[in-house]
């Protein structure tokens, strides 16, 4: 019988409390969270069984897995036990058709910002670096794109959605997701807001496009290892040794100074163009929800 079935069941009082859009977001967050530390606390345990590393990375691969693995079952037992539905934002259905489209989009994405900022000048390709580079961030941009989406776009946009309504909801969740970045390396207060204007907004407007995560963890996946495991750029402030040996230079505004490309006024003003489309995209088909007061 599936989970959901059994979904937790109180009082009339308790069930509207439990219900209630910022208790459920507490708990979400709160069981999210618990998830990770349980998944890194098992997987140490198991790499010091295993002892001797048996293959370069094979720590962190490990890692990685029971991250993303335990970050979607109790992102599923939330849902199951405390909203009483299937996980139908995570749909084995729309896995690879989705998916897949995300990680197209965001190398396009990504790849596009590149050839516009090397078009000025701000970026010039050195060499060439072997492939085994790309797996550091391939295994970075998993976790970034499953953990980070399931907890930005799964939980906080989608339960304030249902309390505030879609625009508020975009408006907190791209803030607090840019605003999460702030204490990467080379952060600013401007390339926390660029963050948020740019995959903050975008990220959750596909989700309100599909009322699915995969394209966004496909787009946040893509758009990392796009941008550091390819091009060789800062990633979110951090140094990614890529694939393409590259030199950025020029102004900050052009190239995004040491926090890479996504400070970049290119990427600004492309996404806010993007954006400003998926919006329009999203009221024609009638995707917008009101806010509970109003519904």
């Amino acid at each position: 019988m599936a989970l959901y079935k059994h979904a937790i069941q109180l009082s009339d009082r308790g069930m509207r409390v439990i219900r209630f859009p910022l208790t459920r977001l507490v708990i979400a967050i709160s069981i999210i969270l618990l998830s990770t530390t349980i998944a890194y606390l098992i997987a140490q345990g198991l790499i010091q069984l295993i002892g001797t590393e048996p293959f370069q990375y094979f720590n962190k691969t490990v890692q990685i897995i029971f991250i993303c693995a335990f970050s979607i079952l109790f992102y599923w037992i939330y849902v199951a036990l405390f909203e009483g539905r299937p996980l139908s934002e995570l749909s084995v259905k729309s896995l690879i058709p989705q998916l897949g489209l995300g990680l197209l989009l965001g190398l396009v994405f990504i790849s596009i910002i590149i050839f516009i900022i090397s078009l000025f000048g701000g970026y010039r390709v050195l060499g060439y670096n072997k492939f085994i580079v790309l797996i550091p961030v391939l295994l970075m941009s998993i976790q970034a794109g499953v953990f980070e989406e399931i907890l930005t776009r799964g939980a906080l946009f989608r339960i304030v959605e249902e309390g505030l309504g879609t625009w508020w909801s975009i408006l907190i969740s791209a803030l607090v997701f840019g605003f999460l970045h702030i204490w990467n390396p080379n952060a600013t207060v401007f390339s926390s807001v660029s963050i948020a204007m740019t995959a903050g907004v975008i990220l959750a407007l596909f989700y309100v496009l599909t009322r699915k995560l995969w394209v966004p963890i496909g787009i946040h996946i893509a758009w990392n290892f796009t941008l550091g495991g390819i091009y060789g750029a800062a990633v979110s402030g951090g140094d990614a040794e890529g694939l393409i040996i590259a030199e950025m230079e020029g102004p900050e505004l052009l190239t995004g100074g040491p926090f890479g490309p996504e400070a970049s006024v290119v990427t600004v003003v492309f996404f806010v163009f993007l954006g400003i489309y998926l919006a329009w995209r999203a009221i024609k088909k009638g995707a917008i929800k009101k806010p509970m007061w109003k519904s």
